[in-house]
């Protein structure tokens, strides 16, 4: 009798500790899969990076452009992972680099060798929310969910906050 005793008591903490490292996470009061939020916090990170870039940039200045795009690529790329179609269309639109686009904004500032003025400005920050908006579609389909997560994105990042120092450094 003690040793089923014993044997079941080692097979129940084996089942915690198994279920205990496959379990869900939450983030801005979602329940998400690991994957998932491992997804968020490398999004975030690319977030920081680019709109640290934007705030670093200075368009006599040919490193900060580079390093402005190199994060734009990587965040284009990764953050449209688990995207529909139209979505990823429209993320691309925000940040590539078509005129309105912030990489063809910020290619625009540095050929011309003009910083961001309130109007560049403006629009960088608009694209940003936004594509920052439609990176939380790649991670859940409810809606509610979505607003949850961005909202606790813009917290985690600051990014509201430090859009608006963008066009400062010039």
């Amino acid at each position: 009798m003690k040793k089923i005793i014993s044997v079941l008591l080692s097979l129940m903490v084996v089942t915690l500790f198994m279920s205990a490292c496959t379990h869900n996470k939450v983030y801005g009061t979602v329940v998400v899969s690991p994957e998932k939020y491992k997804q968020i916090s490398a999004d975030k990170k690319l977030i920081e990076k680019t709109i640290s870039g934007l705030e670093k940039f200075n368009s006599e200045n040919p490193e900060t452009e580079k390093s402005v795009m190199r994060s734009l690529d990587a965040l284009i790329k990764k953050g449209q992972r688990k995207m529909s179609d139209s979505d990823r269309v429209k993320f691309e639109a925000l940040l590539g680099d078509h005129k309105n686009g912030v990489k063809g904004i910020v290619k625009k500032a540095y050929t011309h060798q003009r910083g961001f003025d309130d109007d560049l400005s403006g629009r960088i920050r608009s694209n940003m929310l936004k594509s920052i908006k439609l990176v939380t579609h790649g991670i859940t389909k409810n809606e509610n969910d979505r607003k949850k997560i961005y909202k606790q994105v813009l917290e985690d990042t600051k990014a509201d906050k430090n859009l608006y120092k963008i066009g400062g450094n010039e």
